[in-house]
C-alpha cells in the first residue's frame, strides 16, 4: 500500500507542477495563435517577424525580416521552466512506473469469481470509453495541439492510471474468467485512449479528409467504440483459450 501511495503521490505532484508550469509559460509567452504578431508588437512594430517555438526547453525565438533574432522569454524564465518541466516529467514517469510495476505484479486474488457477463462487460467498456473520450482524449489533444506534448502528458497520465484501475474493476466484475484483470483493464483503458487519440489526429490533420466533415463527426463515436472492441477481443481470446485448455486448469482470480 505504501508503494502504491508513493506512486500516486509522485504522479499527482508531477502532474500538478507540470500543468502549473506550462500554464504559466503560456501566460507569459506570445499568442499561441499568432506568435509572430506578438513578436511584432513587443520588439519592433515597424518590421515583420516570424516565430520559432520550442516546447523543451521552452523558447520562442523572434526572427526579424532582416535576420536579427530576439528571445521572447527571458533566460531566467527559460531556465526555470526547463528545470520545472524536467522535474515534473521525471516525477510523473517515475510515479507511473512505480504504480504499474507494483499494481500489475499483484494481478491475482485467492478465490476465482464466476465467469462474467460479456454483454455487461461490453456495455461497461462503452460507458468507460465515452467518459474517457470526453474527459481525457479531447482535452488532452487540445493541450497537445496548443501547448505541446508535455502538458498533454501531465494532464492525461493521472487520469489514465485511474481509468486503468476502474477498467480492471469492471473486468473483475464482468470480464473473462481468466487470470489478469488488471492487465486486461490497462489494455482497455490505455489502448482505447491511444487508438482514439490517433484516430482524432488522423481525421484532423489529413488533407484528404478536409472536405469530409462527416468524418470529424464520426471520429467521436468511433473512438468510443474502440473500448468495447478491445474488451470483446479479450473475451474472444478467453473463449478460444478455454476450448484448448483442460478443464482442470484453474480459472482466473
Amino acid at each position: 500500500m505504501k508503494t502504491l501511495a508513493g506512486g500516486w503521490a509522485l504522479t499527482g505532484t508531477g502532474a500538478l507542477l507540470g500543468l502549473g508550469t506550462t500554464l504559466t509559460l503560456w501566460a507569459v509567452g506570445p499568442s499561441k495563435f499568432d506568435p509572430a504578431r506578438s513578436c511584432h508588437y513587443r520588439f519592433d512594430e515597424t518590421r515583420t517577424f516570424t516565430a520559432v517555438e520550442r516546447s523543451f526547453p521552452p523558447q520562442v525565438t523572434c526572427v526579424r525580416d532582416d535576420g536579427q533574432t530576439f528571445e521572447y522569454l527571458s533566460s531566467t524564465t527559460t531556465l526555470t521552466g526547463t528545470v520545472l518541466l524536467a522535474v515534473s516529467a521525471a516525477a510523473v514517469l517515475a510515479g507511473a512506473a512505480l504504480l504499474a510495476t507494483t499494481w500489475l505484479r499483484r494481478d491475482a486474488v485467492p478465490a476465482p469469481p464466476p465467469p462474467g457477463s460479456r454483454r455487461l462487460h461490453l456495455w461497461l467498456a462503452l460507458l468507460l470509453g465515452a467518459a474517457l473520450t470526453v474527459v481525457v482524449t479531447v482535452p488532452g489533444l487540445a493541450l497537445y495541439v496548443f501547448l505541446g506534448a508535455l502538458p498533454a502528458l501531465f494532464f492525461a497520465a493521472p487520469a489514465l492510471l485511474g481509468a486503468a484501475a476502474l477498467a480492471a474493476a469492471l473486468d473483475r466484475h464482468a470480464g473473462p474468467p481468466r487470470p489478469g484483470p488488471r492487465r486486461r483493464g490497462t489494455t482497455v483503458a490505455l489502448g482505447g485512449t491511444l487508438l482514439g487519440s490517433a484516430l482524432f489526429l488522423v481525421v484532423s490533420t489529413t488533407d484528404a479528409l478536409d472536405a469530409l466533415d462527416d468524418w470529424t463527426l464520426l471520429a467521436f463515436p468511433l473512438a468510443v467504440l474502440l473500448y468495447p472492441a478491445i474488451a470483446a477481443t479479450q473475451h474472444l481470446v478467453s473463449r478460444r483459450h478455454q476450448t484448448t485448455t483442460p478443464a482442470s486448469q484453474p480459472a482466473r482470480p
